[in-house]
């Protein structure tokens, strides 16, 4: 009790061992799980490589000319933004000529929510996609990049 005669009590709770800002925690009875945003868009990135039309990798510099030497800079780029449950990602891709862009990047983000919430438990609140390369298939097998 204070001199006025109020109870006074002080906070003397705090954060331990707080998460950095760049974790997500899912808190369960049970314990929380983490999910860093690296696995997110690594998850993103997988997901939009499974739909129909995304152009995957093109194969630009050694990579176009030796099999064995990998170039993924085509591959399907993502950024997350994880909160608690909830994420939002950006994602670029390619898209193979000529298929429907806005058909391909409807399925992109369907595929990436539905990815997410599958194996992260996280709810995608958006997923913005920019389609950066229009690739188009040659006569001879190979891909070139508009």
């Amino acid at each position: 009790m204070s001199s006025t005669g109020q109870d006074v009590t002080a906070d003397t709770t705090r954060d331990v061992n707080p998460l950095p800002a760049s974790t997500t925690g899912l808190l369960t009875p049970r314990g929380e799980t983490t999910i860093a945003p690296l696995v997110v868009e690594k998850i993103a990135s997988k997901a939009a490589t499974e739909v129909d039309g995304v152009g995957g990798v093109v194969r630009t510099g050694l990579g176009g000319l030796l099999p064995w030497v990998t170039d993924d800079s085509s591959s399907p780029k993502a950024a997350a933004d994880v909160h608690q449950d909830t994420v939002a990602v950006d994602l670029t891709v390619t898209v193979r000529y000529p298929e429907p862009v806005r058909s391909v990047t409807g399925n992109v983000r369907d595929r990436v929510i539905e990815r997410l919430a599958a194996l992260t438990g996280l709810t995608a609140t958006e997923v913005n996609i920019v389609v950066d390369e229009l690739v188009v298939e040659r006569r001879d097998g190979r891909r070139r990049v508009e």
